[in-house]
């Protein structure tokens, strides 16, 4: 249940960093259209890798589930993560200095 619920996060994660990502593409918002379509494109790759972060993190801790399940009272270390978050949370920083920069310098 923690697997799956974790998982959901990701993806709703993934999902606002695609919508962010499309929404600097559609809008005419006024920012160098260079530094706009860099943040975007960087929204964009950040959202597949949280996405691939749900999806690797779902399926290892279903597959520790089941191996703990098959295997009684066998003692088994947490299984890997990505740790991706922290990487995530800073190319979203990036993305808006990229903003910033690109609003100064229009």
């Amino acid at each position: 249940m923690d697997a799956e619920r974790t998982f959901l996060a990701w993806i709703r994660t993934a999902v606002g960093l695609l919508i962010a990502a499309l929404l600097l593409v559609a809008l005419d918002v006024p920012i160098d259209e260079g530094w706009r379509l860099g943040a975007a494109g960087l929204l964009l790759l950040l959202a597949i890798a949280g996405a691939a972060q749900g999806i690797y993190s779902w399926r290892t801790h279903a597959r520790a589930a089941r191996d703990d399940a098959g295997a009684a009272g066998a003692a088994g270390d947490a299984p890997p993560d990505l740790r991706i978050g922290s990487w995530i949370a800073w190319g979203v920083v990036v993305a808006v200095l990229l903003l910033l920069v690109g609003w100064v310098m229009t």
